[in-house]
């Protein structure tokens, strides 16, 4: 029997998150700081809604662009936000942010190209360039300076096979939000190098200082960015799987084949929940950012004041990407002690760049109330003064 399979599958690894859980299966009263999920419910008014559609026979096929009527609320809400002149052209509905990634990766994609993104960066972004042929192209950064990317390092990475620039603020994993004058650097460094734009904006309304703006609304960027975002984290909708993209017609025309392609279109009770959320009440969504704002604060204020770590504030998401010298060289050993001694998990940081800008670092996800949150804390401070 031939066993040949795909060279963009094989290389590819499974996620050090999924690991890191196996592992702590072992023990009990584990304090799990891994996974970028909301530990809030989808707020009931949500669901009630999706179920009476459902009822209603919200349940068949959705067009591939999407449900008209979620599409009709998104680009309003969406031209109210950044003041750009989003028409139905330019708007898909994808299942989760991440099939809107894998989409407009196929869709731009040759073999061999590259895409180039500020590290550290979303781990997953180097799979969905490899599964399209393509090559992730991780441009450093440094703590001391805000994990912001600087345009010396954004020049040095550009080659003749570079096709796209891929950023993400919020970032995950370190929390900063792009400033003004760093996004109008990189306008100007794609359009002066012809370059798509891939903006990953699933955690701009979980923002805590000021507001995260899109490249999308600088000069000549409206015709060259997609836009991505979801449902999944401001909402506390990560089951539901709806995301969508956002971006020029030339490129969305040939994006929705992807998409008809591999799922046919998302669910449309999803749809039809995603709906509800965008616009009904605001109330729980807003206390759900209050609770992330609480949270990073008070664990970055412990984190701070512990030996050999430094972390920076965020500015938005519910991440946190201390360093912490302990963990300098190895920081998967580090998680693996820290898990096997503590019963904290947090993500070791080498998946999320490389090591001249991860090494040391590891992401805490503050996505657990702020009680156990405090424990897993106490444990980490523990666990760093005998070590």
């Amino acid at each position: 029997m031939n066993t040949k399979l795909s060279s963009h599958v094989t290389p590819l690894r499974f996620s050090v998150i999924r690991s890191m859980l196996e592992r702590a299966s072992a023990y009990e009263n584990v304090i799990s700081l891994s996974i970028g999920e909301p530990d809030f419910d989808t707020p009931s008014f949500v669901c009630e809604a999706a179920m009476k559609d459902a009822m209603k026979g919200f349940t068949h096929y959705a067009a591939s662009w999407g449900d008209p009527d979620l599409r009709a609320a998104l680009l309003e809400a969406e031209r109210a936000k950044s003041g750009l002149p989003w028409q139905g052209e330019n708007l898909l509905i994808t299942s989760g942010a991440m099939h809107g990634l894998l989409a407009v990766m196929r869709t731009i994609l040759d073999e061999g190209d590259e895409v180039i993104s500020p590290a550290p960066c979303f781990s997953d972004y180097l799979g969905h360039c490899v599964l399209a042929g393509g090559r992730l192209v991780q441009v450093p950064t440094s703590f001391d300076n805000g994990f912001l990317p600087t345009l010396e390092a954004m020049e040095k990475a550009v080659t003749p096979h570079t096709r796209a620039l891929l950023i993400n603020s919020p970032c995950n994993p370190s929390g900063i939000v792009l400033d003004a004058p760093t996004l109008d650097m990189l306008a100007e460094f794609a359009v002066r190098h012809d370059l798509i734009v891939i903006s990953d904006e699933v955690y701009d309304s979980i923002t805590f200082r000021g507001k995260a703006e899109s490249i999308a609304t600088r000069p000549g960027m409206f015709e060259r960015t997609v836009v991505l975002n979801s449902f999944s984290k401001a909402f506390a909708m990560t089951g539901w799987r709806v995301g969508y993209a956002l971006g020029p017609s030339w490129l969305m025309k040939e994006m929705v084949k992807v998409l008809s392609y591999s799922v046919a279109s998302t669910g449309t009770p999803n749809q039809r929940a995603a709906l509800a959320a965008l616009t009904g009440p605001k109330e729980e969504f807003e206390a759900f950012r209050e609770a992330y704002r609480r949270r990073t604060h008070l664990a970055a204020a412990r984190l701070n004041a512990m030996p050999g770590v430094r972390c920076l504030e965020p500015a938005g998401t519910f991440y946190l990407f201390p360093h912490i010298e302990a963990a300098k060289g190895d920081s998967l050993a580090f998680a693996l002690d820290l898990l096997d001694k503590k019963q904290v998990i947090v993500v070791p940081g080498f998946p999320f760049g490389p090591e001249e800008t991860v090494d040391g670092c590891v992401r805490i996800a503050c996505t657990v109330d702020e009680e156990k949150l405090a424990e897993a804390m106490d444990r980490i401070e523990d666990y760093l003064k005998n070590r």
